[in-house]
C-alpha cells in the first residue's frame, strides 16, 4: 500500500494502523481465516503490525531482518544520502552496504541489478520515515511459531538488539544469525519451507 506499481499513491503513516487493517481486509477477501506470513525489512514491520493486532489469524511468522524491534541505524541513512550524489558508483556502495560482504565476483555480475535499481529509484520516492518500535504490550501478542533470520553485518537494523527484544517476548521463536550476511537476506527458501511445513513448530 502506497508503494510503486499498481498500489494506491497515498501512504498512510506507520502509526495509523492502516497497514494491519489493509492486510486483514486482503486476507478476508481471499476467504482465508488464518495464514502464514513471510516478510522482510519494512515488510517484516508490516507483518509484525498485523500479527500483534490479529494474532489469531497468523499460523506462522517468518521474519527476515524486520523493523520495529530496535531503532534503525541512523548512520546508514547519512551514508545512503551521500552515496546517492555519486552516480552509479554511489549506487554500488549503497548496494554493498545493504548486501553486506559482497565478493568481487558477485559485484562483477551486478550490472543488470544496478541498472534495475537505478531505474526504480529514478521514478520512485523511497520512504524516509523511521519505523516505530512495537510496544512491549504488542509484542506479548506474538504467541504463534516464529522464525526470524538476521544478518550479522546488517547496516540498517541492529541485529543483536532486535534478537534480544524478540527473545524477551516470544521465547518460542527460532532465531538464527547468519554469518557474513547484510540486510539483504537471500537463498533461504529451503530453511523457510522446512519451518513452514513443520507440524506443531
Amino acid at each position: 500500500m502506497g508503494e510503486a506499481g499498481l498500489s494506491a499513491a497515498r501512504r498512510p503513516s506507520y502509526e495509523s494502523g492502516a497497514y494491519a487493517l489493509w492486510l486483514n481486509e486482503t486476507i478476508n477477501a481471499l476467504g482465508l481465516s488464518t495464514c502464514s506470513i513471510v516478510a522482510m525489512s519494512l515488510g517484516g514491520w508490516m507483518a509484525l503490525s498485523f500479527a500483534t493486532t490479529y494474532p489469531d489469524k497468523v499460523d506462522k511468522l517468518v521474519l527476515l531482518c524486520p523493523g520495529g524491534l530496535a531503532h534503525e541505524k541512523t548512520s546508514f541513512l547519512w551514508k545512503a544520502v551521500f552515496f546517492s550524489l555519486l552516480g552509479k558508483w554511489g549506487q554500488l556502495q549503497t548496494l554493498k552496504l545493504v548486501g553486506g560482504n559482497i565478493s568481487s565476483s558477485s559485484i562483477s555480475g551486478l550490472g543488470e541489478d544496478l541498472a534495475f535499481a537505478s531505474l526504480t529509484f529514478k521514478y520512485f520516492k523511497p520512504r524516509t520515515a523511521k519505523m516505530p518500535l512495537f510496544s512491549d504490550q504488542s509484542l506479548h501478542q506474538l504467541t504463534m511459531p516464529i522464525l526470524m533470520l538476521f544478518g550479522d553485518s546488517d547496516q540498517l537494523i541492529p541485529a543483536g538488539k532486535s534478537i534480544n527484544r524478540l527473545k524477551q517476548f516470544a521465547q518460542q521463536a527460532k532465531i538464527e544469525l547468519l554469518p557474513d550476511t547484510g540486510h539483504l537476506i537471500v537463498n533461504q527458501a529451503d530453511r523457510m519451507l522446512k519451518f513452514l511445513n513443520l507440524q506443531g513448530s
